[in-house]
Parts: C-alpha cells; structure tokens; sequence
C-alpha cells in the first residue's frame, strides 16, 4: 500500500511536512444519516461532534467529543460516546493519545498510551491501556497531524493520491495504512466551504481516506472517511463510511483559536 506513487513530499520529514499552515480553530458538527443498506436496520441518525484543534508551545493538541444515536427498524435505539484527547509534537517525533468510549451510558473500552519515532519515521508505540501492549513502528509512519500536513502539501503540489502509515492512538488495529486520494473543488465548491467555516477563500480539495489496519490481510477497508478541506486543515463536511451504512458530519460553528503566547 505505501507504493511508488507517493511523489515528492513521501520524502519530507515530519518537521518539514509541518510546514503547511495549519489553522487553530474549534468547530461544532451535526451527525446525520447519509444512507443505509437495508439489512444494516438503521433507519436514523443523529449525534454531535465537538472538535477542537489547537497550536501549543511543543506541538498540537486534538480533543474530539461525539456522541452518536442511532435507531434501528423496530425502534431499537443505540448511543455511543467517544472522547478523544491526543497532543503531538511539532517536530513530529513524538505522540500522547487517551479515549474512551461509552455505550448506553456505560464504559466500555478505554485506550491510553504513547509512541515515538525517529528521523526515519521507525520507532515504537505503547498502550498502557486497557493492558499492556507494545508495537513496533516501521519506516515512514506518521501520526495525525502530521499526516493531514502532508496530504495538504501534496494536493497543493498537484498530486492526486498519497499513501502513508499513520499511527493515531484511535484503536488497537493501529497502525494504519491509509490510501488517500484528492482533488480542487470546484470555484463555487470553495467558496461554500469558505461561507460554512466564515473564513476567507482558501484552495479547497475533495477527498477520500480508506483505512487498512497493517497487521490485517484485508484486501477491504477497515473504514474510510471523505472530507471537503481546505490549505488551512478545516473541514466543513465529513463523511464516515462504514460497511453498510455512512453518517454524515456537517459543521455548523467554527471559532478560530490564538497562537500560544510561547
């Protein structure tokens, strides 16, 4: 999966991908049904997503809140909540993650730990929770942020696809590889992006991210993700797809946040 058509920025280190202006902000989405296969048994969706990315002295911070309710023919109703806290630093070398997740208001999982690299983008991960686990880290990964840079240097190069091993504390199947694949909108396209988040026009691109846990032999997704965003790392619309159904994720405020006094 991370073959030969990564182009130029496969070889940037994480600092230099870092690069790429990204935006501190904090946006508050809705969760909708985008579509369902019948045998799934989901009629509706609905949920909210409090996302919020910020710049600290040492790197960046991400903390993610949302909570999901879905209803199944029949009446049945099932809600999760997912809260997710992770800091990365800037150099791109080193990574801090927890979460937790509930259903029917219970705890049901919880994930904590850590992972850290070198200039080669090898190193190691380490979840301290729910037990004691320790993975090795191969050539070339990237954590989050640093990937989402990347992809953003990429599109602005004009390239259409990027594969990468991002590790991002999300799951035990980590790390993944993640094959992503984009393009510019179009000029109206952008400019509804920019009218959603109530910033200035920015170059803006599609997007689409299939998701392949590394120490699986599936030759199908885990899960994948399309997202309009724009130079700045904002995104006005997400879609989760997963096996047999797809919420969609539409954000409905945006504040942008201060650059720390460092």
């Amino acid at each position: 999966m991370l073959a030969t058509l990564l182009a130029s920025v496969t070889g940037l280190a994480p600092s230099a991908v870092l690069a790429v202006d990204l935006l501190p902000h904090r946006a508050a989405y809705r969760m909708t049904l985008d579509h369902a296969s019948r045998g799934s048994g989901i009629v509706a969706a609905d949920g909210a997503m409090a996302y919020q990315f910020a710049r600290v002295c040492d790197g960046w911070t991400v903390e993610n809140r949302t909570r999901l309710r879905l209803t199944f023919d029949g009446g049945d109703v099932a809600e999760t909540r997912w809260t997710f806290v992770s800091w990365e630093a800037a150099d791109g070398r080193s990574f801090r993650f927890r979460a937790r997740l509930e259903e029917g208001g219970r705890i049901v999982d919880r994930l904590r730990g850590y992972a850290d690299v070198g200039e080669d983008g090898a190193g190691t991960a380490v979840f301290l929770e729910p037990e004691a686990l320790e993975l090795k880290l191969e050539p070339d990964t990237m954590f989050p942020t640093g990937h989402m840079a990347a992809v953003i240097a990429a599109a602005e190069r004009g390239q259409s696809a990027l594969y990468r091993r991002v590790f991002d504390g999300s799951s035990r199947d980590n790390p993944y590889l993640v094959n992503a694949h984009f393009g510019p909108l179009s000029a109206e396209a952008q400019a509804a992006v920019a009218a959603a988040s109530g910033l200035p026009e920015l170059p803006a691109w599609w997007s689409r991210f299939a998701f392949f846990p590394e120490r699986a032999a599936e030759t199908k997704p885990e899960f994948e993700l399309g997202a309009r965003f724009r130079a700045d790392g904002v995104a006005d619309h997400i879609t989760q797809h997963f096996e047999d159904f797809a919420i969609s994720v539409r954000m409905q405020q945006l504040e942008t946040l201060p650059e720390p006094d460092c």
